[in-house]
């Protein structure tokens, strides 16, 4: 377990891989879902998602499950995030996350943060700029991957006090190696967005997965895409094999994506 932070706010999410590319068919499975377990279920409409994340040398933030990105939603929206795992489990993982706009007061909380993960980041109170991006390149952050996401999304709401108890997401992911390829991934996001849902979220994949169009997954869109794009660069990722003409992986390709995880967690943790 990395180092934790005060002053952040806690976060439930599970993410499912989705087997299909018939969106209307899985919205609709997810809507079912959302049904039978008692909501009601609001289409929410798309956003175009942009994410890079950095790291220092040797991959020290991630070493401490704790990940910097800077995420534009559809071109317009920024917002600078630090996340961090708590917990992680079969069913969901449980994360503390700062996610605020860029300013030179969020470049100080910021930096606090960085500074307890490592001495690199002490002494940097001049380094600041108003892009971000020139921030981070001062700070020694390096871009380790980038990400877009279409995502729809389908809240599931309390029939009775109308509040929004869960926000499904509808993620069609695409990662982009050296050459700029891109490869892609479909998820399904579920966050809970009210205090003591742990329980309802473990339900929820329970069942969700009892369908072949849905896969239980333990790790995080970062993990999976840098994974996906070593793998491809390796040329240990077969064209119609492990990814289709749309360049989204297929179960096969999946498969060895989810073992390479594996392996690498088990030399981690040896």
């Amino acid at each position: 377990m990395g180092y934790e932070f005060n002053l952040f706010v806690s976060e439930i999410e599970t993410a499912i891989l989705i087997l299909s590319s018939d969106n209307r068919l899985i919205i609709e499975k997810i809507k079912k879902m959302i049904s039978i377990h008692g909501y009601k279920a609001t289409e929410a409409g798309t956003v175009i998602i942009n994410d890079e994340y950095f790291d220092i040398q040797d991959n020290v933030l991630k070493k401490n499950e704790t990940n910097l990105r800077i995420r534009t939603t559809n071109n317009e929206s920024i917002k600078i995030t630090l996340k961090q795992d708590k917990e992680k489990n079969e069913e969901y993982f449980d994360r503390i996350e700062m996610e605020k706009s860029w300013s030179h007061l969020f470049y100080e909380e910021l930096v606090n943060k960085l500074e307890v993960i490592s001495d690199q980041f002490q002494y940097s109170r001049n380094k600041y700029d108003d892009d971000p991006k020139k921030t981070f390149c001062n700070l020694g952050l390096n871009t380790i991957l980038e990400k877009e996401t279409k995502r729809s999304i389908i809240n599931a709401v309390n029939d009775t006090t109308s509040q929004l108890e869960f926000e499904f997401a509808f993620d069609y992911v695409t990662v982009f190696a050296k050459s700029k390829n891109p490869i892609g991934f479909l998820e399904l996001e579920i966050e809970s967005k009210s205090k003591g849902n742990q329980t309802k979220i473990n339900q929820f994949v329970k069942d969700i997965i009892k369908d072949d169009f849905f896969r239980q997954w333990s790790y995080n869109k970062l993990e999976t895409g840098l994974a996906a794009i070593h793998l491809y660069e390796k040329n240990e990722l077969e064209e119609s094999k492990d990814y289709d003409k749309d360049h989204i992986l297929t179960r096969r390709g999946l498969g060895k994506i989810e073992s390479y995880l594996n392996n690498l967690e088990s030399n981690i943790h040896s």
